[in-house]
């Protein structure tokens, strides 16, 4: 048995994560993968909080809905 996503999973989750808009992709990836912050994403993208957190809750929106998807 193996730990963590299955193969499978982990493909559809980077396919997935590459259909994001752009902007979304980097506040997602710097909060889920480098643990930044919203003040310091917001301070590296330009952006204000408010703007991040929006920027977050549509990037989690899409992963989610891309996952549940079918196929």
């Amino acid at each position: 048995m193996t730990g963590g996503i299955d193969t499978g999973r982990q493909a559809a989750f980077r396919k997935a994560l590459a259909a994001l808009p752009r902007l979304q992709r980097i506040v997602y990836l710097l909060h889920a993968m480098d643990g930044l912050s919203y003040n310091e994403i917001g301070f590296r993208i330009g952006e204000d909080v408010c703007a991040v957190e929006a920027n977050l809750a549509a990037a989690m929106k899409l992963l989610v809905r891309h996952m549940d998807e079918p196929g």
